[in-house]
């Protein structure tokens, strides 16, 4: 489930309640808590909590079934009345490893039947279904072949690929109705050329970070903020200095500078890693219609900054910059400087030091989570320990600009001073001035 909950809902509506079916949830730990309020009309439901990505929540639900027979079901599609019955059936000849229905839109017309007859014939004669026609398979074949590839797309073409190989596929002729909003919405012809294209350079060999990419209509590099919730606790040593009660208020006016510095980066996406999970409304209600918003994972600073690396690595980022929500006056170019310095024949970090020994800025192209191992992060020795880090595991390392994060009064001030943080301004001039700081 990707931020669909509405569907989700009129799904597990549909679904007959059986003692030997267990139906799973497959979703990020932020939606597991929407899932608990929409799982309401069915308490036998689980939530099975994995990161970012169709593969990695498939994995996760996979992880939490006990049953010995798997179903992978979309949430915009709406299961055949027989459907468990048929499943039974034809997994009770062992050459059959799995198996998936036949694919149906919620449309009247004849460009609706037309997409259904085109997917009837790629079932047919190249026997590859897609993810939206219901992909059921053995417990054990599945195990064996190791899940789904966690692929930013092209997922289930390539699990479907090595399951053929494991033995017989069996077409259901049972109709599986999925939603034609995604038709309608982007155009029917198109959508359906898109997807053939897409198929076509898979199968080609480009990778399917690009494929991702392009179907998403994201960009090469993202600029993500990591942030707590203005409404949660934090930043205490800035709130002590100021000599104060913590005010989300100064809080809410840094990250929306911060956010307003990255919107002035030009040709990037952006993305806000927030905590804590169950902040998701009150992040998105802060955000523009532009920014990816992905719950934060992981204990330590470290392990959150590499599960962001992580996550948004999975939607098919090339080039990623994860910077803190203190940094109000952040000239832009300092962003568009390290995301440039990211490219290079051997792999490296990109590294922003700040003034108090840590860094406010750390950009790679890949993934690199030991990084982040062992660092003791608060210290002035993190910069320095980091480089070291970087060095063991073979990574170049690229400094770029120093600047400063706002941790106390005086850095603070400094961010009024430079006249490009206008909400900290605002929250200056309304609450601060007169005080002594």
């Amino acid at each position: 489930m990707w931020r669909d909950t509405a569907r989700l809902v009129a799904l597990l509506e549909s679904l007959p309640t059986r003692p030997d079916v267990q139906i799973i949830v497959a979703a990020t730990a932020a939606e597991c808590a929407e899932v608990t309020d929409a799982a309401a009309v069915r308490p036998d439901v689980l939530c099975a909590s994995g990161r970012v990505g169709r593969g990695a929540q498939m994995n996760a639900g996979a992880r939490v079934a006990t049953g010995d027979l798997l179903l992978f079901l979309h949430v915009d599609s709406t299961l055949p009345a027989r459907a468990f019955e048929e499943i039974a059936r034809v997994c009770d000849d062992p050459a059959v490893v799995g198996g998936f229905f036949r694919f149906a839109l919620d449309a009247q017309g004849w460009r609706a039947r037309l997409m259904e007859w085109g997917t009837a014939q790629r079932s047919r004669w190249f026997d590859l279904p897609y993810g939206d026609q219901g992909i059921f398979v053995r417990r054990r074949t599945f195990e064996t072949l190791g899940g789904y590839r966690e692929l930013p797309l092209m997922e289930d073409v390539e699990f479907v690929r090595r399951l053929r190989r494991a033995g017989r596929l069996h077409r259901s002729p049972l109709r599986l109705v999925t939603s034609a909003r995604r038709w309608r919405r982007d155009g029917w012809f198109r959508r359906m050329g898109g997807n053939w294209l897409l198929m076509t350079l898979y199968s080609a060999g480009v990778d399917p970070r690009y494929l991702a990419r392009r179907y998403e209509g994201r960009r090469r590099a993202v600029v993500a903020v990591l942030a707590r919730a203005p409404s949660s606790p934090g930043k205490t040593r800035l709130f002590e200095s100021l000599k104060i009660a913590p005010d989300p208020a100064l809080l809410k006016a840094l990250l929306a500078d911060t956010m307003a510095a990255v919107d002035r980066v030009p040709g990037v996406d952006r993305a806000l890693v927030y905590a804590p999970a169950d902040a998701r409304c009150e992040m998105e209600s802060i955000t523009s219609g532009a920014w990816t918003c992905i719950e934060q994972r992981g204990g330590d600073l470290g392990e959150r900054m590499a599960g962001a690396f992580e996550d948004l690595h999975s939607l098919g980022y090339e080039k990623i910059a994860l910077i803190g929500s203190d940094l109000p006056s952040l000239p832009p170019g300092v962003i568009s400087r390290a995301l440039q310095a990211t490219t290079g024949r051997r792999p490296g970090v990109v590294l922003g030091p700040a003034s108090d020994g840590g860094y406010y800025l750390v950009a790679l192209q890949q993934p690199a989570p030991r990084l982040f191992d062992q660092i003791a992060w608060g210290s002035s020795s993190v910069l320095e320990q980091t480089r070291t880090r970087a060095t063991e595991l073979g990574l170049a390392v690229r400094l770029i600009d120093e600047w400063y994060d706002v941790d106390d009064a005086e850095s603070l001030q400094c961010a009024v001073g430079d006249g490009h943080a206008a909400h900290v301004t605002a929250w200056w001039n309304a609450h601060a001035r007169g005080r002594s700081v």
